[in-house]
């Protein structure tokens, strides 16, 4: 009689897959996700963790083999488990923790080890090996270790109403004011207004709105008797900002006098001539330095705008607005 056959490893692998999935959902009280062997590249399955009922989403990546030769060769904390070394880019290169189980036939002895590059060693040919210790029993003190390994379930719902209740006023907003702190300043850090110009860009609608609505103002140094385009390291970090492609021309107002773009026409041009008035200051700017300002922060607006793929109607614009507001402000501090 003709008929497909099933051998005894399809059948091992099989009961072995069955045997630790009953005993994750019923012992552990979490959900294991096997793979089906078509894509079984060196993980058979993964854990998903569940505390008090609660889902968590965090996977632990586990290799599974049953059988009585794995634990034929003994060491003396364990047994050895060998591996073949096309699987430790795999495992390294995964975003889940990988755990090694080994089961004998009977389901007597259950032991794992969390796969870790250090703990291996090599063998013959293209193979290397890892000790399974003996004392880590899957009926004991397995699930303890998936939780330590994964950390701890974190309950994210107040951050994102947080997250969402500051969106919601930077979207209804029309105008924006952006407090630099002092850290970034003196550490030449760029994180916090790359995050805010993130938020504002999170989706297409919210960064319309937001063209052209920025100020910027460094409370920090509030009390300091300098006007802010004399204290240097602010002056630096400006125009480190130009440098690195802050798309100033895109976000700051230039509906009314920009406290922003005044700073960082100091931070980038030569002054030529200063003159003291009730107002303020009157300046003048190197004019080859000027040049170089505005054709820097222009191709810095042309990269935003095309990143985002916003309209070059939109880009002529905010090019205007800027063109006017430094026809109308040039000489002014």
């Amino acid at each position: 009689m003709s008929f497909p056959k099933r051998n005894k490893n399809q059948l091992k692998g099989t009961v072995g897959q069955t045997f630790f999935q009953h005993f994750i959902n019923a012992e552990l009280n979490c959900i294991y996700h096997p793979i089906n062997q078509e894509n079984d590249f060196g993980i058979d399955g993964y854990i998903e963790l569940v505390e008090n009922e609660n889902v968590s989403g965090k996977l632990i990546g586990i290799q599974l083999k049953h059988g009585d030769s794995f634990f034929r060769s003994r060491t003396i904390g364990g047994y050895k488990f060998f591996g073949e070394s096309k699987h430790l880019n795999y495992y390294l290169n995964s975003q889940s923790p990988v755990y090694i189980v080994i089961m004998d036939g009977s389901f007597k002895r259950m032991n794992w080890v969390m796969f870790e590059i250090n703990k291996t060693s090599p063998n013959s040919g293209d193979r290397w090996w890892i000790e399974v210790p003996k004392d880590n029993l899957l009926i004991s003190n397995f699930k303890d270790e998936l939780f330590q390994t994964a950390g701890p379930i974190i309950n994210y719902e107040d951050q994102i109403k947080f997250n969402w209740a500051i969106d919601a006023t930077l979207q209804d907003a029309s105008f924006r004011v952006v407090a630099i702190p002092q850290k970034e300043i003196l550490t030449g850090s760029y994180d916090y207004i790359i995050n805010f110009i993130d938020r504002l860009s999170k989706n297409k609608d919210m960064l319309i709105k937001s063209r052209a609505t920025l100020d910027i103002f460094f409370p920090a140094y509030d009390e300091d008797e300098r006007e802010i385009f004399q204290i240097p390291e602010i002056m630096d970090w400006l125009k480190g900002s130009i440098n690195i492609g802050i798309p100033w021309f895109y976000f700051l107002d230039t509906r009314t006098r920009n406290t922003g773009l005044t700073l960082l026409m100091h931070s980038y041009c030569k002054k030529t001539k200063t003159i003291r008035t009730d107002a303020g200051h009157m300046v003048e700017f190197d004019g080859n330095d000027l040049a170089k300002f505005i054709e820097q922060n222009y191709i810095n607006l042309n990269t935003f705008t095309e990143e985002n793929k916003l309209s070059l109607k939109i880009n002529k614009e905010i090019s205007l607005g800027i063109f006017e507001y430094l026809k109308t402000h040039l000489q002014e501090s």
